[in-house]
C-alpha cells in the first residue's frame, strides 16, 4: 500500500505539472486534458487501486503526453507498458490507441503496424464479440488498405451503437465523413463532419471554461474543426446567430444597461426575455420563475417568426428543474440526439431540437431560469453562445435582485408608515390614558400623605411615635411633668428612647427656650467627669490649656439630662449632690462659685432604687432625683406601634439619604412584629437602615432583612443567624452617621470574609444577604481588589 501511494503522489505531481505548464501554452493545455480524460476514465472503469493498476495508468498517461508531443515511438513503448500491467479494461484502451496512433499517422509502415497489433487486440479479446472501438479501428484500417467502400460500409453499420458512446460517437461520424470526402460525396461528407462537429460541441459546453481551449487542441478534434470550417468556406468556427463577438459583446453591454435602470418587476421581466431572444436568435424565450409552492412557472413568454402564432408556452420542466437544482446551465445543439435528455420525456414530446437553459443565480440562489429554445433548427447554440448567455444571466439575475429588493423595501416602508401611523395613535390613547392615571396617582398619593400625616399627628407627641396603651400612660405623665420643673427620672431600657422623651419634657415646658444639654455619665472617665460636669480654669491640670465651661452652667436656664446617671461615681454623686442643694457650681481648679438655674431630668436602664440599696447609689442623692419616675416601655411591649414607627423611619431615612421611600411588604412586616427586638427602636431604625441600602426593589421583602422563604414557611419567625443580625441590627452600636454605619458593614463583611476563607458565596449565606447584593456591597466597599 506504500508504493501505491507513492505512485499515486507521483501521477498528482504529474497532473499539476501538466496544468501548471497549461497556463502557457495551448499544447500543455491539451495534454492536461487529455491526461485528466486519462485518470477519469481509469476511474469510470473501477480500476482496482493495485501498485500494477497504478503503473499502468501512469504508463498510459505517459503515452498520450508523448503522442501528442509527436514522439510516436515513446507513446507506442508506453502503450505497450500499459497493456501488460494493467486490469483487461486499461489494457484494451492502451492496444486501442495505439493502434489509432498508428493509423493517425496515415504511412504504409504505420498501416501495416496498425493491422498487425489489431490482429493481436482481437485475438487478446478472448475470441468473443469485438469491441466497438476495435470495429472502428477496423473499418478505418480496410480503408488505410485501400477499401474504402469497405471500411464505409462498416462504419456505416457501426453508426447506431456508436452514438451511445458520446467518445466514439464523433470519432466514427468524423471517420465517414473524411471517407466520403475522399471518395467524392462531398454532401454526404460535410453532413457527417457536421454531426461530429455537433456532437463535440455537446461535448465542449459541458466542460469547465478552463478546459474547452484544451479541449480543441487535441490534433483530431483540431483538424475536424478546421476540415467543418473550410467546407462552409469560414477561416474558424463561428456561431450562427451573429456576424461578430464583438458586436454581440457591444449588443450585450447595451442591453445589460437597460436592464440596470430597469426597476418595475414586470417591465423587467419583459426586457430580461426580450433581450436573451435577441441575442441567441432563439425562437422562443421563457423567464421561469418559482411560483408559492417553489414550482417554475413561466412569468414572461417572447416568440419570434412562426411561434407567434403558437399560443402554446410549454417547455421541457424536466431541463429546467435539472438547471435550477444544479446551478449549471445546459445547453445543446440537438435535443434529439443528446445521450444525457434521454430520460427527459418532455424533450422528445416537444420535438425540441437546440435548448439553452441557464439559471439566473443572485447573492441568495437562484432566482429562476432563462430557458431559450429552437424547435426547428439543430446547432442553434454554441460553445461561444454559452459564456455569452451566461453572462446576460448574470446581470439579468442582479437587475432582477435589485428590483425585488426594491419592491420588497416598498412595500415594508408602506407597511412601516402604517405601523408608525398606528403606533402614533397608540401612543396618544396612552398618553392620555398614563396622564389620566397620573393625575389619579397625584391625587392618590396626596391622599395618602394626608392621611398619614393625620395618623402622626395623632400618633406623634413631640417626635414620640405611639399609639399602643403603655405609650398612652407615658405621654399622659409627660404632659403633667411639662409644666412644672420638679426633677424627672425616666427608667426604660437601652434604645428606647430615653434622650427623645427628655427632650420632649424639655420642649414641652417653661424652659423650651433655654439649653438642652445631655452628658452620658457611664461614657466619660471619672477623672473627666468632674470637668465635664463642672468645667475647669486654665491651668488647673495638665492639658487645661484655656477655661472651659461645664455642662451645668451650659444648661443655665435649661434642661440637663444625665443618661445613666447610676453609673455616675460615688465622689461625683457628693459633688452634685451639692451643687442640686446650693444651686452653685465652682470650676475644677477655680476659686469662686457660679450659680446656676436649671432642671435636671435623669435617665438609666437600671432602677435607681435597685442602686440604692445596692449601695451603689447615694440615697439622698436618689431623692433629690426621684420626684417623678417615668418608665418608658421595650418595643416588645408595645407591638400596635410597629407599624408607625416602621413608616416614620423609612420615611426619615428616605429625607435624610435622598432616596425613594421605601415600603415594606406584608411578609416582612410580619417578620417585624414577630422579632423580640433586644435594642428596642433603635434596633428596629438600624435594621430598617440597613434594609433599605441593601434592597434593590422599592419593597422591602424578608430577604432583605436577611430572612429566607423556609426561614417563614417554617414558623417564621425564628431569628436570623446571628452573623447576620449583627449586620442588620447593630444594637451594640450606637447611632451616627450613614458613613459610620458603613465603615461598621465593611468592618463585618469582612470578618464573616475572613471566617469563610474568602468564600463570597458562603460569606453571604453567613451574613444572610442574598449574593447579587453582598457582591455589590464588595465592589461598593472597594473589597474586591483586597
Amino acid at each position: 500500500m506504500r508504493g501505491a501511494s507513492a505512485l499515486r503522489e507521483l501521477l498528482a505531481g504529474r497532473l499539476a505539472l501538466a496544468r501548471k505548464l497549461a497556463e502557457t501554452a495551448p499544447l500543455q493545455r491539451a495534454v492536461a486534458a487529455e491526461i485528466g480524460d486519462a485518470a477519469g476514465a481509469a476511474e469510470r472503469m473501477e480500476v482496482e487501486a493495485s501498485v500494477p493498476e497504478e503503473v499502468a495508468l501512469l504508463a498510459y498517461a505517459r503515452g498520450r503526453l508523448a503522442l501528442l508531443s509527436g514522439d510516436l515511438e515513446a507513446a507506442m513503448e508506453a502503450f505497450d507498458d500499459a497493456a501488460r500491467e494493467a486490469s483487461p479494461p486499461l489494457a484494451g484502451a492502451a492496444r486501442e490507441a495505439a493502434i489509432e496512433a498508428l493509423l493517425d499517422r496515415d504511412g504504409p509502415m504505420d498501416a501495416s503496424a496498425a493491422a498487425a497489433r489489431l490482429a493481436k487486440a482481437e485475438a487478446a479479446s478472448g475470441g468473443g464479440p469485438a469491441s466497438l472501438a476495435l470495429r472502428w479501428l477496423a473499418a478505418r484500417s480496410r480503408a488505410a488498405g485501400g477499401d474504402l467502400d469497405g471500411a464505409v460500409a462498416a462504419l456505416t453499420a457501426l453508426l447506431p451503437d456508436a452514438r451511445r458512446d458520446a467518445a466514439l460517437g464523433w470519432r466514427v461520424q468524423a471517420s465517414l465523413g473524411a471517407l466520403e470526402l475522399e471518395r467524392g460525396a462531398g454532401f454526404v461528407g460535410r453532413r457527417y463532419d457536421q454531426q461530429a462537429m455537433e456532437a463535440l460541441e455537446v461535448q465542449a459546453v459541458a466542460l469547465p471554461p478552463g478546459l474547452r481551449e484544451a479541449f480543441w487542441q487535441d490534433p483530431r478534434r483540431r483538424r475536424l474543426r478546421a476540415r467543418a470550417a473550410q467546407a462552409t468556406g469560414r477561416q474558424a468556427p463561428a456561431s450562427p446567430m451573429a456576424p461578430s463577438m464583438d458586436a454581440r459583446v457591444k449588443r450585450l453591454l447595451v442591453l445589460t444597461g437597460r436592464l440596470a435602470g430597469e426597476r418595475d418587476t414586470e417591465r423587467l421581466l419583459e426586457r430580461i426575455t426580450d433581450a436573451a431572444v435577441e441575442l441567441s436568435g432563439a425562437e422562443r424565450g421563457f423567464v421561469l420563475l418559482p411560483d408559492a409552492e417553489g414550482a417554475l412557472e413561466p412569468r414572461l413568454v417572447r416568440a419570434v417568426g412562426p411561434a407567434l402564432d403558437d399560443p402554446s408556452v410549454a417547455f421541457s420542466r424536466s431541463i429546467a428543474e435539472a438547471v435550477r437544482i444544479d446551478g449549471e446551465p445546459i445547453v445543446t445543439v440537438d435535443a434529439q440526439g443528446d445521450r444525457r435528455l434521454d430520460a427527459y420525456l418532455s424533450v422528445h414530446k416537444l420535438l425540441l431540437r437546440s435548448v439553452a437553459c441557464l439559471p439566473i443565480a443572485g447573492r441568495r440562489g437562484v432566482l429562476g431560469v432563462l430557458y431559450l429554445e429552437h424547435r426547428l433548427r439543430a446547432g442553434r447554440f454554441r460553445e461561444a453562445d454559452v459564456d455569452l448567455l451566461r453572462a446576460f444571466a448574470d446581470q439579468a439575475a442582479i437587475a432582477l435582485e435589485n428590483a425585488q429588493l426594491l419592491a420588497t423595501l416598498e412595500e415594508q416602508g408602506a407597511a412601516l408608515a402604517e405601523a408608525n401611523a398606528e403606533l402614533e395613535a397608540a401612543k396618544g390613547e396612552v398618553e392620555r390614558v398614563l396622564q389620566a392615571r397620573t393625575g389619579e396617582l397625584q391625587e392618590a398619593r396626596s391622599a395618602l400623605d394626608s392621611a398619614r400625616r393625620q395618623l402622626r399627628g395623632r400618633h406623634d407627641r413631640h417626635g414620640i411615635i405611639g399609639r399602643s396603651p403603655a405609650m398612652r400612660r407615658v405621654f399622659s405623665v409627660l404632659e403633667r411633668v411639662q409644666q412644672s420643673d420638679v426633677p424627672v427620672v425616666i427608667h426604660g431600657a437601652s434604645g428606647t428612647g430615653k434622650e427623645l422623651v427628655a427632650q420632649a419634657i424639655h420642649a414641652g415646658g417653661a424652659r423650651r427656650k433655654g439649653p438642652f444639654v445631655a452628658i452620658n455619665c457611664g461614657a466619660i472617665p471619672d477623672a473627666l467627669l468632674e470637668s465635664e460636669l463642672f468645667g475647669h480654669v486654665r491651668g488647673a491640670f495638665t492639658g487645661a490649656s484655656r477655661d472651659r465651661r461645664g455642662v451645668l452652667a451650659q444648661a443655665h436656664g435649661g434642661t440637663l439630662l444625665l443618661d445613666e446617671v447610676g453609673d455616675m461615681p460615688a465622689r461625683m454623686q457628693v459633688e452634685l449632690l451639692r451643687v442640686l442643694q446650693d444651686g452653685r457650681v465652682r470650676p475644677v481648679g477655680g476659686e469662686e462659685d457660679q450659680a446656676v438655674d436649671v432642671r435636671i431630668v435623669s435617665a438609666s436602664n437600671k432602677r435607681l432604687g435597685d442602686l440604692v440599696e445596692a449601695g451603689e447609689f447615694r440615697e439622698d442623692l436618689y431623692y433629690r432625683l426621684h420626684v417623678v419616675e417615668l418608665q418608658l416601655p421595650a418595643l416588645k411591649d408595645r407591638e400596635e406601634d410597629l407599624p408607625l414607627l416602621v413608616d416614620h423611619f423609612l420615611e426619615r431615612i428616605a429625607e435624610r439619604e435622598g432616596t425613594p421611600r421605601k415600603r415594606v411588604s406584608r411578609e416582612a412586616l410580619a417578620w417585624l412584629a414577630a422579632e423580640p427586638w433586644p435594642g428596642n427602636v433603635r434596633q428596629l431604625e438600624h435594621a430598617l437602615l440597613t434594609a433599605c441600602v441593601l434592597a434593590e426593589g422599592e419593597v422591602l421583602r424578608p430577604a432583605d432583612f436577611g430572612v429566607t422563604v423556609g426561614d417563614l414557611a417554617a414558623d417564621s419567625v425564628a431569628p436570623a443567624p446571628a452573623p447576620a443580625r449583627a449586620v442588620l441590627a447593630g444594637a451594640a452600636e450606637p447611632s451616627g452617621s450613614l458613613e459610620d454605619y458603613k465603615a461598621l458593614e465593611k468592618r463585618r463583611i469582612l470578618a464573616a470574609l475572613e471566617s469563610q476563607q474568602w468564600t463570597r458565596a458562603r460569606a453571604a449565606r453567613e451574613l444572610g444577604i442574598p449574593r447579587r447584593t453582598f457582591y455589590r456591597r464588595l465592589k461598593e466597599h472597594g473589597i474586591l481588589g483586597e
